[in-house]
């Protein structure tokens, strides 16, 4: 074994040390500072569909697949999946048990954070590459763990942690730009989907899902053709547009009958459907079963671990 891999090694037995200090079951765990979370599963989940926010998911244990398009990714303790938009995904947890569960940092961000960085450390574009998906895995450099460590021992200390925690969070985004695998960070995350608008596409269907849009309406916003907006946004989401509004709608309405008080008949208006039968149609073909029987089926445990997601997507 080399230095290098024993030195991660390490590194990963610590983590999980820190981590396994907050006990929570199966689902997601607040840590006191805001932009920070900690993802576990006890046991192999069914494949669930969801969005997948803006952050970075650094796996310490367990395995998971990723389902993009008709792309399979399988990843594990040392790598991480990351996004800069919300990406419709589809995953699982492939390997977890009580005694070794699936156990993944979260770290929320935003695409302006990462450009702050990078142009506050003078940091240039690393090339053209096509445009890629929004969701991405790659491999954790062993500088980018130790950030994360300091960070996980900071929050026992609230007062310093409000103050301290921007910062770790800066060093943490300029380890993931300029480690091994920076250039594929930067261009994921900053170079192609901004270049192409697509980030200011999907930002403004993403805040008006609820109204009808057309695709020239999108288009003018990010700045480019219909054709192109077609092209460049399938390439990055797997969805053409009005697909990808409908996932949100889908996901809002899941969310809204698992945690608030409204039939399906007044989820399906709230989320900008005008006709409950396709809305039933819709919901069936994408989550597999009509609403109340899909609510029911997922029950109560599950409904306490989504409460504070959008969607089936909380270990994504």
């Amino acid at each position: 074994m080399s230095h290098h891999t024993e030195e991660l090694s390490a590194v990963l037995q610590r983590l999980l040390s820190l981590c396994n200090t907050y006990s929570f079951s199966s689902g997601i765990c607040e840590t006191g500072i805001s932009f920070l979370s900690l993802l576990k599963a006890d046991r192999p989940t069914t494949i669930q569909s969801g969005l997948f926010k803006p952050a970075i998911c650094v796996v310490l244990e367990g395995s998971k697949t990723l389902i993009v398009r008709n792309h399979t990714y399988d990843y594990g303790a040392g790598d991480y999946i990351a996004s800069n938009l919300d990406m419709p995904i589809k995953g699982q947890v492939s390997q977890a048990t009580q005694e070794a569960p699936y156990l993944a940092i979260r770290i929320a961000f935003t695409t302006d954070e990462i450009a702050s960085v990078a142009l506050d450390a003078k940091l240039k574009a690393f090339g053209e590459n096509q445009l890629t998906d929004g969701a991405f895995i790659g491999k954790t450099g062993v500088e980018v763990l130790h950030v994360l460590e300091r960070l996980l021992q900071l929050t026992t200390d609230r007062d310093a942690a409000d103050f301290l925690a921007p910062g770790i969070k800066r060093e943490l985004i300029y380890r993931l730009l300029t480690d091994e695998g920076g250039a594929r960070f930067y261009n994921n995350m900053l170079l192609h989907h901004d270049a192409a608008g697509i980030s200011k596409a999907i930002h403004y269907v993403k805040t008006n899902y609820t109204r009808t849009l057309t695709v020239e309406e999108i288009a003018q916003v990010g700045g480019m053709s219909p054709s192109t907006l077609h092209h460049k946004f399938k390439a990055v989401t797997s969805l053409s547009p009005i697909q990808y509004q409908k996932q949100l709608r889908l996901q809002e309405a899941r969310r809204i009958l698992l945690t608030d008080d409204m039939d399906v008949t007044s989820t399906a208006f709230e989320v900008g459907y005008e006709s409950l039968t396709q809305f039933n149609r819709e919901y069936k073909r994408h989550f597999g079963l009509p609403p109340l029987k899909d609510i029911r089926t997922i029950g109560v445990h599950a409904k306490a671990s989504l409460h504070e997601s959008a969607a089936a997507d909380i270990l994504l």
